[in-house]
């Protein structure tokens, strides 16, 4: 009994220490996260309680048990998610679309409308032109599915002795992220005024008006439209089409040792490491789909055990295992869209200009340029993650060559740092942007284009001033070729980066397996059915809602 109760005292130990990490928010925002454009999902290859029911044939009773021993197998697993948010729901601040979106509701749809601050999106910033009849909206409701093999070996002293054990699993498969992007549309796109995106014709531009680039808010966040002196955007798309990333996922070593081990039970120890084989965010779109812990290294402890509750003669007998691990997750250098910090969430889409130099209402300062900010925001960073912790309890019945196993897996990670990297960064000098809200480089009112180099540098995403087609800086209406009224030079002046950070997240999973043995086979071999549903315990936006099918198969030796 005294056995029992070390490493039960041992298992509490490790939960109740997961859980102090994994519920300390105080780096973290404690509002719905939004406007950030990457998720980072639960990795498929983070699953004890896969992980339990692929290893417990290590400790099956068979012909080998004065040997080394040990199984091998494979699980496949389907996974999808369910009870997303939907068109009706009024706010879904704990669903995924609220994640890259900005709503004043906190929902995943978004307001379409003018300047005046009643909309979330100024339709002007995102190319559909100074917007008169305001009744659009646009709702990202993302589907997404996980699916692949886990390929597991675990190799062991004498089962019912002390001694040394080694373990390793890799899986390879497939996410997929449908955005689900949808718009109702009473919207006509207007014309832009002269003077904004108008190529030159000789010294001065051409005074005509320029055709919206886009004819809806679907298409804007395509992107890939330029005119005259607008960039396309390059980053923070969203493609109406699935993405898809197929690739090995993180594979893991864990070394360990058994520290009690009788024909009843077993408790162990170890160190574990993840290797990250899985692919790492790009920055082109908005929820990419990862494969992995994205680009992280995993380093860290785990503890394995397992006990017969009863024993009939080896073939009719209940027994509970747990295996629970904590890594710390290493920094991983990738690529993330951000913000601007002066002008909150959603203004990586905002219109900028490119200046350069210090001399006020000169012409020659304005570089032809225009874009949306998160052309430039989108930059390389390093991620690090304090803890990311995992286990699963499960109470298996076998009877005869029967068994079913249920149970219950907890997963969860604090919130992540992000810091710039030094290595990755590119040469942008974010001084020589200027935030033009609805400001033109040129004035409209004459045919001779005269040049006003004006910008308002606290515009947001949803509001600003009215284009002034005079020289007559304000308060707010500033002198662009001034450096004072853009961007701050260096990016961490300039990026809201903090923002950008992952919130603390947890999750809970019942599971279940269905399995037949062949047990008068000396190896044991098995295949089993499995399935199971996963929810997030903390309402914010960093996990979503799966359930999962699929199915294991391994032999033991």
């Amino acid at each position: 009994m005294s056995q029992i109760s070390k490493y039960l005292i041992s298992i509490f130990g490790l939960l109740v220490h997961t859980n102090i990490y994994l519920t300390d928010t105080a780096c973290c925002k404690k509002t719905c996260t939004q406007s950030q454009n990457l998720y980072q999902p639960h990795a498929f290859s983070v699953s004890m309680s896969r992980e339990i029911m692929l290893e417990k044939d290590a400790w099956y009773p068979t012909d080998h048990d004065e040997n080394w021993h040990g199984t091998f197998g494979s699980g496949f697993d389907y996974m999808h998610t369910f009870d997303t948010c939907g068109t009706t729901i009024t706010n879904c601040c704990a669903q995924l679309g609220s994640l890259p979106f900005w709503a004043s509701d906190n929902s995943n749809t978004m307001s379409i409308g003018d300047n005046s601050g009643d909309y979330d999106i100024d339709g002007y910033q995102m190319g559909l032109g100074p917007i008169t009849n305001t009744d659009g909206t646009v709702t990202l409701n993302p589907i997404i599915f996980q699916a692949g093999a886990d390929f597991l070996l675990y190799v062991g002293a004498h089962r019912n002795q002390r001694g040394f054990f080694f373990k390793a699993h890799a899986p390879v498969g497939v996410i997929s992220i449908n955005p689900n992007l949808t718009f109702t549309n009473t919207i006509d796109p207007q014309d832009y005024q002269p003077g904004l995106f108008n190529t030159q014709t000789g010294a001065t531009p051409a005074v005509s008006a320029v055709p919206a680039p886009y004819s809806n808010i679907q298409q804007a966040f395509q992107g890939g439209i330029g005119y005259g002196w607008l960039d396309p955007m390059t980053h923070g798309l969203i493609n109406i089409n699935t993405l898809k990333a197929t690739t090995f996922g993180d594979a893991e070593l864990i070394a360990g040792y058994n520290l009690f081990a009788n024909e009843s039970g077993h408790l162990g120890i170890g160190v574990r490491l993840s290797i990250p084989t899985g692919n790492k965010a790009q920055g082109v779109y908005v929820l990419e789909p990862l494969f992995g812990r994205n680009g992280h290294w995993g380093i860290g402890g785990e503890l394995i055990a397992h006990w017969k509750l009863w024993n009939s003669n080896n073939n009719r007998y209940v027994q509970f295992f747990f295996d629970g691990d904590a890594l710390h997750l290493c920094k991983s250098e990738q690529v993330r869209s951000f913000d601007l910090k002066e002008n909150g969430l959603g203004s990586k889409y905002l219109l900028l200009a490119r200046y350069i130099g210090n001399t006020a209402n000169t012409a020659g300062n304005f570089q032809n340029e225009i874009l949306n900010a998160v052309n430039i925001t989108t930059i390389g960073v390093g991620s690090t993650f304090a803890i990311e912790g995992n286990f699963a309890l499960g109470l298996q019945f076998f009877w005869d060559n029967w068994s079913f196993e249920a149970g219950y897996e907890g997963w969860g990670r604090t919130c992540e740092k992000l810091t710039l990297c030094s290595t990755c960064q590119n040469s942008i000098n974010y001084n020589d942007f200027a935030v033009l809200g609805r400001q033109t480089p040129y004035s409209t009112a004459t045919a001779s284009a005269v040049f006003l180099g004006l910008c308002q540098p606290t515009a947001t995403i949803n509001e600003s001033v009215a284009q002034i087609n005079t020289f007559a800086p304000t308060s707010i209406v500033k002198d662009a070729c001034l450096s004072a009224n853009r961007l701050a030079e260096a990016p961490e002046d300039a990026l809201d980066i903090d923002a950008q950070c992952a919130q603390a997240v947890y999750t809970s999973k019942a599971y279940a397996e269905f399995r037949y043995t062949w047990s008068e086979n000396e190896y044991a071999p098995y295949l089993a059915i499995t399935g199971g549903a996963e929810i997030p315990n903390i309402a914010k936006n960093q996990a979503v809602k799966f359930w999962n099918i699929g199915f294991n198969g391994g032999l033991a030796f």
